[in-house]
């Protein structure tokens, strides 16, 4: 596996990924807000002008998009927030990510993210939060197989879930 950063190349790979997941009613974590977007260019730009991360909107941060190939294949989408503001410190974290359903169960979540963090020290992060919903039992044995430690469990200001909080030591 390899992360790389989106671009035209992948363009139906990513395409086809949004569609996946809207088709099974779940949401693409770590797609910079792809399942909103149906013209993959004005995705594109969103991603390239976040990395940049000059005159954002209020509640956002600077962030790097990576696609987590396989042999050519977009297996999932990963995505490392630079900073964190108070939103993001208590539900979200640093790092989104999602695999494609069709490729879950084979390991992939943990190369993707072990990837990500090797990203996130580049960027200068020491110190990582990673959540995902206490459901979610596939997300938190992933973030506790990659080193992260839970630190406590909100409840989800949106969808009225118990979130768990992961802290990882880069």
């Amino acid at each position: 596996m390899k992360l790389v950063r989106p671009t035209q190349h992948y363009r139906e790979q990513i395409m086809a990924y949004r569609t996946t997941f809207l088709n099974i009613g779940e949401q693409p974590y770590g797609g910079s807000s792809l399942r909103r977007f149906d013209d993959f260019n004005k995705w594109l730009t969103k991603v390239i002008y976040q990395e940049q991360g000059d005159k954002l909107p209020q509640n956002s941060v600077p962030s790097t998009q990576f696609l987590s190939i396989v042999n050519g294949r977009l297996i999932g989408l990963i995505n490392i927030r630079h900073r964190l503001t108070p939103e993001l410190l208590m539900e979200s974290g640093h790092i989104g990510y999602s695999i494609h359903p069709d490729e879950r169960r084979k390991g992939y979540a943990i190369e993707q993210l072990r990837l990500g963090l090797i990203e996130a020290k580049i960027i200068g992060l020491e110190k990582v939060l990673v959540t995902c919903d206490k459901s979610n039992i596939a997300s938190s044995k992933t973030i506790k197989k990659v080193g992260g430690i839970l630190e406590n469990e909100v409840i989800s200001s949106d969808k009225d879930e118990i979130v768990q909080r992961y802290w990882i030591e880069i």
